[in-house]
């Protein structure tokens, strides 16, 4: 597997053309009424890769405060419907754009997880008046708060889910309590992210971007593959992995949660 830092490396040149394409295209835009411009997505970390079916750079797009113009105003129309965001190709690269309010500390608290993490990975391309860039200050200050809180809350639960096996052991419910053992791994999993100060992505990424975290547990590769290897009607293979997740995950979570 390619991990993120070598995938950064490899597409660096290409990446590097990407953000000077992303640059005219927002040199060639109407901003009279556009606050702040983002960056964000695989340009903006490093590691876009289109496949097969080409790629999307990211933006966040804001708009000033009080401002009625729309996002067809300043892009034409939506050309590829299919995608939740708005498309556009321009000189033969396309863009999604999330275009939105100005997003300030309270607009931030009430984004949903992946939106945030996306936000805060992002790179500003376009902020003339700096209101943005005195925004992410306090936005930060929430942030470190919010983690804290997240993380606590996280730990809490998922044990929780996994304090309830005898409920399910009179049913001889072994799948079910393979995947409540399966849902306690993936809150470990954005339990991570908390630990090294940052918001979990959306769930068809989260588990690849865990693997540079500078804090992670011993061996946290070969931990993963024992942890998910699963015989689902097994009694005693759950047993194994409820044994290997409270002896070598779960205690690096709750040793720092109540630290």
């Amino acid at each position: 597997m390619y991990k993120l830092s070598e995938m950064i490396d490899k597409q660096k040149d290409y990446v590097k053309q990407m953000k000077i394409h992303a640059d005219d295209f927002i040199k060639w835009i109407d901003k009279k009424d556009i606050e702040t411009i983002l960056l964000s997505g695989s340009v903006s970390r490093g590691d876009y890769c289109p496949g097969p079916n080409g790629g999307m750079i990211d933006l966040i797009v804001m708009k000033k405060n009080e401002s009625k113009i729309t996002v067809e105003d300043v892009f034409g129309k939506n050309e590829n419907p299919d995608i939740p965001y708005h498309c556009k190709k321009w000189n033969g690269e396309w863009f999604a754009i999330l275009f939105t309010e100005f997003i300030d500390c309270n607009k931030f608290a009430e984004l949903n997880e992946p939106r945030k993490f996306s936000v805060m990975e992002s790179k500003i391309l376009y902020d003339p008046e700096g209101k943005y860039g005195n925004e992410i200050k306090l936005i930060k200050k929430f942030v470190k708060n919010d983690l804290k809180d997240k993380l606590k809350k996280t730990v809490n639960y998922l044990q929780y889910i996994i304090g309830k096996d005898a409920r399910w052991e009179i049913r001889r419910a072994y799948p079910h309590m393979h995947n409540n053992l399966n849902i306690a791994i993936e809150l470990g999993i954005c339990s991570l992210y908390y630990l090294n100060g940052k918001y979990a992505p959306a769930d068809d990424r989260k588990l690849y971007y865990t693997y540079e975290l500078k804090k992670l547990p011993n061996n946290y590769e070969k931990l993963l593959e024992k942890l998910f290897e699963q015989k689902i009607n097994s009694k005693n293979d759950y047993e194994r992995r409820k044994k290997l997740f409270k002896e070598e995950f779960l205690p690096y979570f709750v040793h720092r949660h109540e630290g």
